[in-house]
C-alpha cells in the first residue's frame, strides 16, 4: 500500500509541478518558473526511482501514476487560478 502511495504522490507532483510551470511561464513569471523547475527535477527522480522500486504490476503502476497525474493537473490549474498570478482579461 505505501508503494501506492509513492507512486500516486510521485506522479501527482511531477504533473502538478509541470502543469504549474507552464502557466507561470506563459505569464512571464521567469524567476519562479526556475526555481520550480528544480522542484521538476525532484519529482521526475522520484518518478524515476519508483518505477524500478515499487514492484507494482505494470497495469498497477499505469493507474496508480495515471491517477496521480490527473489529480495533480487538475490542483496545479485550480492553484493557479486561486493565487491570481494569471494575466487579467480587461
Amino acid at each position: 500500500m505505501l508503494m501506492f502511495l509513492l507512486v500516486f504522490m510521485a506522479s501527482f507532483f511531477a504533473v502538478f509541478l509541470l502543469g504549474l510551470n507552464s502557466k507561470i511561464l506563459r505569464d512571464d513569471h521567469i524567476l519562479l518558473g526556475s526555481i520550480i523547475s528544480w522542484f521538476i527535477t525532484i519529482a521526475q527522480y522520484a518518478m524515476t526511482w519508483a518505477v524500478f522500486e515499487a514492484g507494482l504490476s505494470p497495469i498497477e503502476y499505469l493507474v496508480t501514476a495515471g491517477a496521480g497525474g490527473s489529480v495533480g493537473i487538475t490542483v496545479s490549474q485550480y492553484l493557479y487560478l486561486w493565487l491570481g498570478l494569471g494575466v487579467k482579461n480587461k
